[in-house]
């Protein structure tokens, strides 16, 4: 991991951790996004995993939470965070979002929460991988104003910051 990744995961670590925290409550903003007890969940991008605890609390023993980030620091990070925590439903991957090699159709909701890139993907390929991973009733929830193609997805609904999609 080059120095820039590293201070790149720290500036985001501090942001998310510390002063993100004062303003944001992730459970709320996870409800909003849909996420329910019992869902398969892909997290895409999980960074320092402020989502990541909070997420695999609320869908519970009966659900599941794949967390991926392709910042190896961000995925040590939070697998020591799971680690201490209660909740055993959650699992951290070192994965190109564009290419997850998860089945079709594995996923209930799929969030994004922040600008996800990939070393050497672009945007599109990272939307056409979370329409293939998600279930066809599934959701896509995005926070921050980005928007999935809309041969793609539709969207359905908009709750402060996020916004929910279906596949169109």
């Amino acid at each position: 991991m080059s120095l820039a990744d590293k201070i790149s995961f720290k500036m985001m670590s501090f942001y998310h951790e510390t002063l993100y925290s004062l303003f944001r409550d992730p459970y709320e903003v996870l409800r909003a996004a849909g996420v329910t007890e019992g869902q398969r969940v892909l997290e895409i991008g999980c960074g320092p995993g402020f989502f990541t605890v909070p997420a695999g609390e609320i869908v519970g023993t009966k659900g599941s939470v794949n967390a991926i980030d392709i910042n190896s620091i961000a995925i040590q990070h939070v697998r020591e965070k799971v680690s201490k925590g209660p909740v055993r439903n959650i699992e951290v991957s070192r994965v190109d979002a564009a290419d997850t090699e998860f089945s079709d159709e594995k996923f209930d909701l799929v969030f994004v929460f922040g600008l996800a890139r990939s070393k050497g993907s672009t945007l599109g390929e990272i939307w056409r991988e979370a329409f293939r991973v998600l279930k066809a009733d599934g959701i896509l929830s995005v926070e921050g104003g980005i928007n999935p193609p809309e041969d793609l997805f539709e969207r359905t609904d908009r709750r402060g910051r996020i916004d929910k999609f279906v596949k169109a």
